[in-house]
């Protein structure tokens, strides 16, 4: 169907812009932002998924106060047309500036949190390494994502508590990806790939700001730690006369929480142009459960999921329950400073550790799904 979005000059195909080139259920179109202080008593995320071939729109916002109690605001309606339309109940994501501003809100409610926040890019986006994976022949990713650090002013308020929100003292990052990956739903069970091993997944990304540059570090491994997509990058402020510095990526330590795959700290090994090996040290202060965000891989509300015509809920997790933890566990983000051995010029930065292992992952010692960290 027509709608506004189709006056102007952005068409890739013969058809409206309503509809996508795939006719893959799995296609979606995703922002993602966090916003935390640097002090990590507050850490709020936000999430914004549209999924054309499901008919589908869905929204979430999340909010850590004091690493103690997770605010949880989910809304999700039928999509309808109109691409423009970026509200999902009390819940909007409104693009300000192209690759440079956004604007994030979340109307009062009974579920205890709110706030309404600008977020502006302090280096240009990063465009990660195209993803793109298969399970035997059929394709199970192929999508693209862009990720930006950033400042934020505005007023958020959780549990009752309000934080004025300033650029000097906040810190953040978002993320657009679009494509095609799992979503929510389900589909009939497919068989085994031909010569499939164990099943699992392992996931680390950090985007982190330091006073006069940002790091971005991504990193994707199969179960024996064979990476299959990998990227980092020191990038400089608007402004700035240095380019950016591609760099490798070498290895990971990460230290889980015991009895858990919770991330508990770590270090990221990256090699720099001229063959310089540098260390990132990660201190964890605030750890967000992803499940609030719609990252729920063991039940509950997830992306791409029908609910009715228009659908908003919330709750408030314990996370000093360590029967609510087994629950909700998973997928985290963890605020931490971080320092770089062999890049001391930077400084102390600040950023979040996202993480999410599932199944197998032999370099770790992880052999089946339940193993836990000792």
């Amino acid at each position: 169907m027509l709608t506004p979005l189709d006056d102007y000059l952005a068409h890739q195909t013969p058809d409206t812009l309503d509809r996508v080139a795939t006719s893959d259920r799995n296609f979606y179109d995703r922002y993602y932002l966090n916003a935390h202080s640097l002090e990590g008593d507050a850490f709020l995320v936000v999430a914004m998924g549209l999924y054309p071939n499901i008919g589908v729109i869905d929204a979430f916002a999340t909010c850590v106060i004091d690493n103690k109690t997770q605010y949880i605001v989910r809304a999700s309606r039928a999509l309808g047309g109109d691409r423009m339309d970026t509200t999902v109940g009390p819940i909007a994501v409104e693009v300000l500036e192209g690759l440079r501003r956004f604007r994030v809100r979340t109307e009062p409610s009974k579920h205890a949190l709110s706030f309404d926040l600008t977020f502006e890019g302090v280096t240009p986006p990063f465009e990660e390494p195209h993803f793109l994976r298969r399970a035997g022949s059929r394709v199970v990713m192929d999508y693209t994502r862009l990720t930006q650090n950033g400042r934020w002013s505005g007023t958020l308020t959780a549990g009752g508590r309000t934080f004025a929100v300033e650029p000097g003292s906040w810190r953040g990052a978002r993320d657009h990806s679009w494509g095609i990956r799992p979503v929510g739903g389900g589909e009939p069970q497919s068989a085994p790939p031909p010569g499939a091993g164990p099943a699992g997944f392992f996931w680390v990304w950090t985007p982190v700001q330091f006073e006069n540059a940002c790091l971005m570090y991504t990193c994707s491994e199969d179960p024996d730690g064979t990476r299959w997509h990998a990227a980092a990058e020191l990038l400089r402020p608007y402004g700035s006369a240095t380019p950016p510095e591609p760099l490798t990526v070498v290895s990971h330590d990460i230290k889980m929480l015991r009895g858990t795959r919770t991330f508990e700290r770590g270090t990221l090994t990256v090699a720099r142009r001229d063959g310089l090996v540098a260390t990132v040290r990660m201190e964890p202060k605030s750890t967000l459960y992803m499940a609030g965000a719609g990252y729920a891989y063991y039940g509950g509300w997830r992306h791409g999921q029908y609910h009715a015509p228009l659908a908003v809920e919330g709750e408030t997790w314990d996370l000093t329950d360590a029967a609510m933890l087994q629950r909700i566990g998973g997928q985290t983000e963890t605020v931490c400073d971080y320092t770089v051995e062999g890049m001391e010029e930077l400084g102390t930065g600040h950023g979040i550790f996202e993480f999410l292992l599932l199944g197998s992952y032999l370099p770790y010692g992880f052999n089946a799904w339940n193993d836990v960290a000792k």
